[in-house]
């Protein structure tokens, strides 16, 4: 029938790949559907309220007055009618887990004889145990008798009288309800479909109305004419409470079982009453059969379907990843590896050309200018503009250290910068690297850490060559202070020869400015004529100093550009195989999950056959039982 099915799902579930929770519930339902599927006996629960005949519907099964009457039991277990083939007996689980068996010392020990006379029987034994304060010790109670109850490998059910505000009666209901094949629910004509029965078919019952059969009870306490009339108000308020096709069985329990016990035969074939009970009887038999195979179909029809779901789940994961690894793919430029480590160089010196321009060296000669011009000021100052030549030796020393620092912090700010510029560029690459690294890593279906970011090596600042310049404002110093005549026509050519050493092209400025000095004259005018004809030479070796620093630039540049292509070298040579092989495992997962998508594909297609296959059988199954009529 499914034996198949289940060992197709059986095989499946470890192929489909599924989240070890769903697999887990899976094969937690696929394993009490098998179980349930090989269990030979048949199970029939039956369900009554205090006084609705449950107990003497039991006893007409046992072909004997058996069991107590529901008034008077009190035990809150269920109990278990069982055939045992030539002796009957009586078997208690109690409360700590002691197990007794009727007849024997222990069982008569536990429960005693109180002041009972006669033998012994298995009817007090069960008066004793579900009618007294034992009944709270109880667990569990099985009932075996050599009479087969409803027929071969059949076992019965009987509940506590139903109650859904008695503590545990519900959860006892319902644990019977879920192993049971039929669930036989005792109606009493006499009051049929109380609150109570209604509260327990909408409650412990709800999910079971397919399994549930109907025995109307005292029939014979109606007259004849209301008989059908009962029959029809009980099958239309149970169409009501949602029970589309309810199952009728109208019988008289206690008149069939007057008739075997009056004529002492436990297998009548009997007429009257009795010949309508046997019916019933074997209807419920043969309706347990088809209810059985028919809830095994509707359990497997349900993990189909609950497999399905899940089967196209997976497929649809996998569809997803697999887009999403297609896009994530597509922006990444990490498994072109030397592409990659290429676009970052380029950034990295355009970045670098544009910071270390000239106007980035010379960003402060304005300032520098104006701070030489206000220290010369102060160095002709006053009277000290009387000692000409010892005033331009000191302008000569003074310009020469000014215009030194200058050069070597507009280099110092250079190499900072450009240090600044592949530091940043660094971080910037190792910060990109993670970022993809990581979802390649992804893409990959591994988990690996990322490289830190690696220091960067920057060398010392190269020293501007100031040979020229020094060797010039020293010349220069020299002249002025050693010309003795400098007052004379001579000290113009003396400050000509002077100036030509400070750069080429501006002596006849310089001898201007000190031929201009011939003869004597206050020291104001000395002084103003001494700085307006020395600004220009200043300027002239400031030029020529920010000049010599713009030189240092391509040896700042040079070296920013060595240091982009050592990390560029360290990252494809640490980096390339892993790179390569992250790429190649993400190639082997995409064709993975295609291979995936197509078994998850193939399996739905053959899910939903067996589905179809298993809710026809299952529609086989369905049970319909005509109505009988009491005769």
């Amino acid at each position: 029938m499914v034996t198949g099915h289940l060992r197709w799902i059986e095989g499946l579930l470890d192929s489909l790949g599924l989240p070890a929770e769903r697999s887990d519930e899976l094969r937690a339902r696929l394993l009490a559907v098998q179980a349930r599927a090989a269990d030979p006996q048949l199970r029939v629960a039956v369900f009554g309220e205090t006084s609705s005949g449950k107990s003497t519907l039991l006893n007409a099964f046992l072909r004997r007055r058996l069991l107590p009457s529901s008034a008077l039991v009190t035990t809150r277990t269920t109990t278990v009618l069982e055939y045992r083939e030539g002796a009957e007996g009586l078997m208690v689980s109690t409360t700590d887990d002691s197990v007794l068996e009727w007849p024997s010392a222990p069982f008569a020990g536990w429960a005693g004889r109180g002041r009972e006379s006669g033998p012994d029987t298995l009817e007090r034994a069960l008066r004793r145990v579900l009618t007294t304060a034992l009944a709270d010790e109880v667990g569990s109670l099985r009932v075996l008798s050599p009479v087969r109850l409803l027929g071969p490998g059949v076992t019965v059910i009987d509940t506590p009288g139903f109650s859904v505000t008695e503590r545990g009666h519900r959860e006892l209901a319902e644990a019977a309800a879920r192993q049971a094949d039929v669930a036989l629910v005792v109606v009493p004509a006499v009051a049929a479909m109380s609150l109570t029965l209604v509260d327990f078919l909408t409650g412990p019952l709800r999910d079971h109305h397919d399994r549930c059969a109907f025995v109307l009870t005292k029939l014979d306490l109606l007259d004849e004419d209301e008989r059908s009339e009962a029959v029809e108000v009980v099958e239309r308020r149970l169409r009501d409470l949602g029970c589309a096709d309810p199952l009728l069985l109208p019988c008289s329990p206690g008149k069939a079982l007057g008739e075997v016990t009056a004529v002492g035969v436990r297998e009548p074939g009997g007429s009257g009453h009795l010949a309508s009970f046997l019916e019933v009887e074997a209807r419920i038999a043969r309706l347990a059969a088809d209810s059985r195979r028919s809830a095994v179909a509707a359990t497997v029809l349900g993990l189909l379907s609950e497999l399905l779901s899940a089967v196209e789940e997976t497929a649809e994961a996998r569809r997803a990843a697999l887009s999403r690894g297609e896009r994530e793919l597509a922006a990444l430029t990490l498994p072109d590896l030397p592409a990659f480590l290429d676009a970052w160089a380029a950034r990295t010196r355009d970045r670098a050309r544009t910071e270390l321009n000239a106007a980035t060296l010379t960003r402060t000669s304005a300032q520098s200018r104006t701070t030489l011009e206000v220290k010369v000021g102060n160095t002709v100052a006053g009277e000290k503009i009387n000692d000409l030549a010892g005033a331009a030796e000191e302008v000569s020393r003074l310009v020469r250290r000014h215009l030194r620092r200058d050069a070597q912090q507009a280099v110092r700010t250079a190499v900072k910068r450009a240090g600044e510029v592949l530091t940043a560029a660094a971080e910037e690459l190792a910060r990109d690297f993670a970022a993809q690294y990581s979802v390649l890593t992804d893409l990959a279906g591994e988990a690996r850490t990322a490289p830190p970011v690696p220091q960067v090596v920057w060398p010392e600042p190269p020293a501007p060559d100031m040979s020229g310049i020094d060797r010039a404002l020293t010349a220069i110093g020299t002249q002025l202070t050693s010309s003795g005549n400098w007052r004379t026509g001579g000290g113009a050519m003396a400050g000509a020869l002077a100036g030509s050493l400070v750069a080429p092209g501006i002596g006849t400025v310089i001898g201007g400015a000190l031929g201009a000095l011939i003869g004597r004259r206050g020291p104001d005018a000395t002084r103003e004529q001494f700085l307006r004809q020395a600004r220009p030479v200043i300027a002239a070796a400031h030029d020529e100093i920010g000049a010599l620093a713009a030189a240092c630039l391509p040896r700042v540049a040079e070296g920013l550009s060595d240091s982009v292509a050592a990390l560029r070298r360290q990252y494809d040579e640490e980096w390339r195989d892993e790179i390569a092989r992250l790429t190649a495992a993400h190639d082997r997962r995409r064709a993975e999950l295609a291979a995936g998508i197509a078994h998850a594909e193939k399996t739905a297609t053959d899910a939903r056959r067996r589905r179809d296959a298993v809710a026809s059988l299952r529609r086989e199954t369905s049970r319909t039982v005509p109505d009988l009529k009491e005769s």
